[in-house]
């Protein structure tokens, strides 16, 4: 299992920090929370869906980079920990 695990993330790295962030972060976080979050608002809050999207699509987007470069960092040292153990 250790094996298969190293291989998911030499695949990870290989693609790069941003290709991850984006395709984890932004779009893996940001924009599936931006939109519940939206949802959630125009049932509870009763604010239109249409106004309430604009200003989640940019605070969840930001926070999905945030996320997505933490998560960097977390499976980044995770990948050298690996690497130097000769996994």
């Amino acid at each position: 299992m250790t094996q298969q695990k190293s291989e998911k993330l030499k695949a990870l790295i290989a693609k790069g920090k941003w290709s991850y962030v984006l395709k984890h972060g932004v779009l893996g976080w940001g924009l599936p929370t931006a939109i519940l979050w939206s949802t959630i608002m125009h049932f509870i809050d009763r604010i239109p869906f249409t106004e309430s999207i604009f200003i989640a699509l940019i605070l969840f987007l930001a926070g999905g980079v945030l996320w997505g470069l933490f998560m960097w960092s977390f499976i980044s040292r995770e990948f050298n920990k690996m690497d130097k153990s000769g996994l």
